[in-house]
């Protein structure tokens, strides 16, 4: 009788100090190299961006029949994509950080499992700074783009190959440290 007790005395502390232990050995990784809590690698990184028809959005007719993004037209420039929605509370934080972007170079929007008129509500209510916009009703393109969630940024180059993926909201943090000097290398 005493053993069974003594066991489910020691069982839980000894659990406990093994979750302890595993917890603490994952804080010191994050803590001696901070940079890697965010990264997340994209397999697109130096390869063209998907050849994929994009259905262009147009808020005076919503969906535009037929019409799809133009992305040829910016061969041989530096441009952004950024997937975002509606219901995405971080890519209200991002908002701000998007339209900076689009002072520099030509952004395109793709609204990902959205309602045409809840994105036309978003962009009304945060700016719009998207050079043009494309919807991504069953989110296809996003898997095509190897998108985890919304919102995420990629940065393509005058190759038309992407260099650059960020996942989440971009902040200004990593906007000043990681996306300026990319624009500014070009």
């Amino acid at each position: 009788m005493k053993s069974k007790i003594i066991i489910f005395n020691i069982l839980p502390l000894t659990l406990f100090a093994l979750i302890l232990a595993v917890s603490a050995l994952v804080l010191y990784e994050v803590k001696k190299n901070p940079s890697n809590q965010n990264l997340i690698n994209s397999q697109l990184i130096g390869k063209k961006i998907p050849t994929i028809k994009i259905e262009k959005i147009d808020f005076f007719q919503q969906k535009v029949k037929g019409q799809t993004l133009n992305i040829d037209k910016y061969k041989n420039n530096f441009f952004a994509v950024n997937f975002f929605a509606s219901w995405c509370a971080p890519c209200r934080v991002e908002a701000p950080l998007i339209e900076e972007l689009s002072k520099l170079i030509p952004v395109v929007g793709i609204a990902y499992k959205d309602k045409v008129k809840n994105t036309k509500v978003f962009l009304e209510d945060y700016g719009n700074p998207y050079d043009q916009i494309g919807l991504d009703d069953f989110g296809k393109i996003a898997i095509d783009w190897g998108v985890y969630g919304v919102p995420e940024t990629f940065i393509v180059n005058t190759d038309g190959k992407i260099i650059y993926r960020h996942a989440g909201p971009l902040l200004y943090n990593v906007f000043k440290s990681e996306v300026l000097p990319l624009i500014r290398k070009k």
